[in-house]
């Protein structure tokens, strides 16, 4: 017979577990390997869970079960690189599936990961803008005052990626008004400070640590794996970042051309 709520509460902890990995911007055929194994420990005759970009789906069913099949969907409305939830997500399901962890020790597990905060700090995290900014102005084979520009204009992005973030502004938008600051920032930094710089090469190097790597790379594994509507889903949200970006450069062109004229 069912144990009352065991199913429906097994359920919650595979919604949670694919919800973060998700969120964390892991690929969908991870979070739907981590979520299966979760369902399974139900030993119901039936468990599948399904994972897109931007929802996740999981049933269960057993002819035991008096009360009918359990369904759950999930809608993913924020997202960000986060490997170190992922890690803790996969921890988590090893001690449920190994009986080192109760089902309602693992579902307070997966809330206490969930609300953590960021494992590296604002200060962590602008001094990695800051640094790829700069590493990219040498990949790029940029002068020493190229570099220079680089390290200015990502410190100036950190800020504005900061504030972006504390006022909970939706991405499009971030990218929109941070390639339009970083754009602004290049020249202003070469008629004002760097005059030898190359406004180009600061910008190119500045704008590197928006790009959408992650998402691109994810996209790729999905459709390698055959995972083509998610797959292609992720491909169109790295391509709208993408063009966000280069929307925003623009406009911080035509505003740097009206001033100048």
């Amino acid at each position: 017979m069912e144990k009352t709520g065991r199913p429906k509460k097994i359920l919650e902890v595979a919604l949670l577990a694919g919800q973060i990995m998700c969120e964390s911007n892991a690929e969908s055929y991870r979070v739907e390997d981590t979520m299966n194994r979760i369902l399974t420990y139900s030993k119901a005759a039936y468990a599948v869970a399904v994972s897109f970009s931007t929802s996740i789906y999981a049933v269960l069913d057993d002819p035991t079960y008096t009360s009918g099949s359990y369904v759950g969907i999930k809608r993913i409305t924020r997202r960000s690189n986060n490997l170190n939830k992922i890690s803790q997500v996969n921890t988590i399901s090893r001690q449920l599936l190994s009986d080192k962890l109760t089902v309602d020790e693992a579902f307070n597990a997966l809330q206490q990961v969930r609300m953590n905060k960021p494992q590296y700090n604002t200060f962590w995290s602008s001094l990695g803008v800051v640094g790829l900014a700069v590493s990219f102005a040498v990949i790029f084979k940029g002068s020493v005052m190229d570099v220079v520009g680089a390290f200015l204009n990502g410190l100036m992005l950190a800020v504005v990626m900061h504030y972006m973030d504390r006022y909970l502004l939706n991405e499009a938008l971030q990218n929109v008004v941070q390639s339009m600051f970083v754009t602004i920032g290049a020249y202003a930094l070469t008629m004002l400070l760097l005059p030898t710089a190359n406004p180009n090469a600061i910008i190119i190097a500045s704008l590197m640590p928006m790009v959408p790597g992650t998402a691109i790379t994810n996209s790729l594994r999905d459709i390698f794996r055959e995972d083509y509507l998610a797959g292609g889903a992720r491909m169109m949200e790295a391509f709208f970042s993408a063009l966000m970006i280069a929307l925003g450069s623009v406009v911080g062109l035509a505003i740097i051309r009206s001033v100048v004229g």
